[in-house]
């Protein structure tokens, strides 16, 4: 089970709301605040990419209903090449019966993302087209997972992290508000050259 259940459902269960027919509006979450270095040290795999499709199911054991969203690679800055990976979220519906995680990343076809992703299992059964593999988590809960928009005015790409839904609070227990962020909007390109200038650094400490 990778550290996106570990460390951030369980402190999150009060922000999960399980509703028959219709979705229920569910509790702000409180998450542990990373920035740019934090998050791209934690992912094994970092990927700018594309939604292909997007499918509910049950959990491996059966508790709570996630959704899997396989993602075509357009370029993968950390973890090797690949043409594809499948990212898991909590949340989803499963006929009349659906869960909403609050602040936990929401994946649309053809959206086009950059990931930082973590390990969450290998794709086996409950979800059909997933395909085999390794399945993923979004490191951050939705910190991890940035929109890429055209700005039409400029014509340039733009990266956005989305963070509604979510209290985020820094290592002193602050509240980050949007302005603290660093990480969006801001321009792919500039943001790409920074992710991987940052997967280039050796970690301190670290043996020559």
């Amino acid at each position: 089970m990778s550290s996106l259940y570990r460390n951030l459902v369980r402190p999150a269960v009060c922000g999960i709301a399980v509703v028959w027919l219709a979705l229920s509006v569910a509790s702000a979450t409180v998450v542990p605040w990373m920035d740019l270095k934090e998050i791209t040290t934690q992912a094994d795999v970092i990927v700018l990419g594309t939604v292909e499709s997007v499918e509910s199911g049950w959990s491996d054991d059966g508790r709570i209903i996630v959704t899997r969203a396989t993602v075509t690679v357009e370029r993968s800055l950390k973890g090797g090449p690949r043409a594809r990976v499948v990212v898991e979220t909590p949340g989803g519906r499963v006929g009349d019966l659906a869960m909403v995680a609050a602040g936990a990343p929401v994946f649309h076809a053809g959206e086009r993302l950059l990931l930082f992703l973590e390990p969450a299992g290998m794709t086996a059964g409950g979800v059909s087209g997933a395909g085999g593999g390794r399945r993923h988590g979004v490191v951050g809960w939705n910190q991890g997972g940035m929109i890429v928009r055209r700005d039409r005015r400029t014509g340039r790409d733009l990266v956005e992290d989305r963070t509604a839904g979510t209290l985020y609070l820094d290592r002193q227990g602050k509240p980050v508000g949007p302005g603290r962020s660093g990480k969006g909007p801001a321009e792919l390109q500039n943001l790409l050259r920074e992710v991987e200038r940052l997967v280039a650094e050796r970690p301190r400490g670290s043996a020559p």
